[in-house]
């Protein structure tokens, strides 16, 4: 299997795709302009702390001051890992400064979360200077494999309180590789603490990197044997970087001024995955649709008929479905709860079939993930690591007319709501003028239509009803003005409803 990195560089954002066989396996996107925090590691100064909620808030110099749990602040975890018990208190006053990591952006809402605990990932380790751990990667399955790293782990660690984590490159690594690293880490947490005991206030101590450097260095495995980049400048930083990292580096290839990712078939690819609906090769489609809460997934037979054999035909699309699945939540970065209805089977064997498909498909993700097994009605409860943004919200933005709802009010609604106003402004018997400004689409199965009749009768009768269109209007959104009088200002384009 052969994969190929490519590095799309534009002046307002960047982005990352892994290439499998031609295939599209991970795509990540970064707006250059957006601030993320998640890794950096600050010193911050407690601002308050809330006894009852155990959690003290702590200036980094972001707009949101970050919080910081008492389970965070425990600097060593061996006894939480074999006792199972959580840390009900905060050893730190307003005022304190500490050394702390962000650990999860901030939200519109919420600011960022902070942990005590130091996880700084290598391209072989991840490095944990206060968490007394060691540990190999699960995606590292064979016994052999796991145990030697663990003992080239456990001999080399700076220190006995210090943890570490073989992750899934250090499989392929050599040893003296692996050694490199760790001392590299130890040296660099020790030049971290004499910044933390240096530096004059809240200060950012060290940045987790962009999107380019973070993600080439946490997907780059063994099956790559290229990086295609479009810029020279980072083409060349990327080559320094892996001379530097790598003992055998990867090849960069630098296409100036080609869009790489149109070349490469990715574009169309990127714009699938801004769809909620999937079709599958077997004809059948999966709709994703996303909620505050969670993540719902239904998979549908649609146009796929199978050979009369219902539940053999049920079987194939859930199988196909659940491969895609967990290709989808890949490509598209969904993290949290996510629910999946397949479609009905009544054979438990096929019910265990398509569980164990999709936990071998999540395997092959980087981020950790949980299944559950399918229940009576045919759902599977999983969850999904949330690292980063969704790709939706980075490519997408909320409509205007419909305000991200998907929807806009039928004509009969938007009529019922002009008509509520159209009421108070004729009972006044100042007013003996209306105009209602809707958007074109509104405007031509208004003034064929019959809403507004009853307006130009009855007690009505002598009020004037004028329908103006304009292109500024939303499908969600109407405009009335009323007038007085005998004489009546009125564009040419309004239309009077008789």
């Amino acid at each position: 299997m052969k994969s190929k990195i490519l590095v799309d560089f534009e002046s307002y954002m960047c982005s990352v795709a892994l290439i499998e066989d031609g295939d599209l396996k991970e795509f990540y996107v970064e707006d250059r302009n957006m601030n993320r925090i998640t890794g950096n590691i600050y010193k911050g100064k407690v601002v308050n702390v809330l006894p009852g909620l155990q959690f003290a808030f702590v200036d980094i110099g972001q707009k949101r001051n970050g919080f910081l749990a008492a389970g965070d602040m425990l600097e060593d975890r061996t006894a939480l890992f074999h006792s199972g018990a959580v840390p009900t208190r905060l050893d730190v006053s307003a005022g304190d400064y500490v050394l702390v990591q962000a650990v999860k952006e901030p939200t519109d809402t919420k600011g960022p979360r902070l942990s005590a605990n130091l996880s700084i990932p290598g391209r072989y380790i991840v490095f944990m200077p206060t968490i007394n751990f060691i540990g190999v990667s699960n995606k590292i399955t064979d016994e052999p494999s796991r145990s030697r790293l663990y003992e080239v782990l456990e001999k080399n660690r700076p220190s006995p309180t210090c943890g570490l984590i073989a992750r899934t490159a250090a499989r392929d690594a050599k040893k003296s590789d692996i050694i490199e690293e760790i001392k590299y880490f130890s040296n660099m947490y020790g030049q971290l603490l004499d910044k933390y005991r240096t530096a004059h206030g809240v200060t950012l101590l060290s940045s987790d990197g962009n999107l380019i450097f973070r993600t080439v260095r946490d997907i780059l495995n063994s099956s790559v044997d290229e990086i295609v980049c479009n810029s020279v400048e980072i083409g060349n930083l990327l080559t320094k970087y892996l001379h530097e990292n790598l003992a055998q580096p990867v090849r960069v290839s630098i296409m100036e001024d080609t869009d790489i990712l149109k070349r490469f078939g990715v574009l169309d690819e990127v714009e699938k995955l801004l769809k909620h609906k999937v079709e599958l090769n077997c004809g059948g489609t999966i709709v994703i649709d996303y909620t505050e809460a969670l993540t719902v997934i239904d998979v549908n037979s649609a146009r796929y008929l199978g050979d009369g054999d219902r539940e053999k035909t049920v079987f194939e699309i859930n199988c196909e479905a659940a491969r895609e699945i967990a290709r989808q939540l890949r490509l598209r970065n969904i993290g949290g709860l996510i629910v999946i209805d397949f479609i009905d089977m009544q054979d438990p064997l096929h019910i265990e079939e398509i569980v164990r498909i999709l936990n071998s498909e999540a395997a092959k993700d980087r981020t950790r993930t949980r299944i559950l097994p399918m229940t009576e009605l045919g759902l599977v409860q999983m969850t999904r690591k949330k690292i980063g943004s969704e790709i939706q919200s980075l490519l997408l933005q909320p409509c205007e007319h419909c305000h991200g709802t998907a929807h806009t009010l039928s004509p009969n609604f938007l009529a019922r709501k002009i008509k509520v106003e159209l009421t108070e402004i004729f009972n006044d018997p100042t007013n003996t003028a209306a105009i209602v400004t809707v958007n074109p689409d509104a405007f031509t199965r208004f003034v064929q239509g019959n809403w507004f009749r009853s307006f130009t009768t009855g007690k009505y009768a002598g009020k004037l009803l004028y329908i103006l269109s304009s292109p500024e209007i939303g499908n969600n959104s109407f405009k009335i003005s009323a007038q007085a009088g005998a004489i009546h200002s009125v564009p040419d384009s309004a239309y009077l409803i008789t």
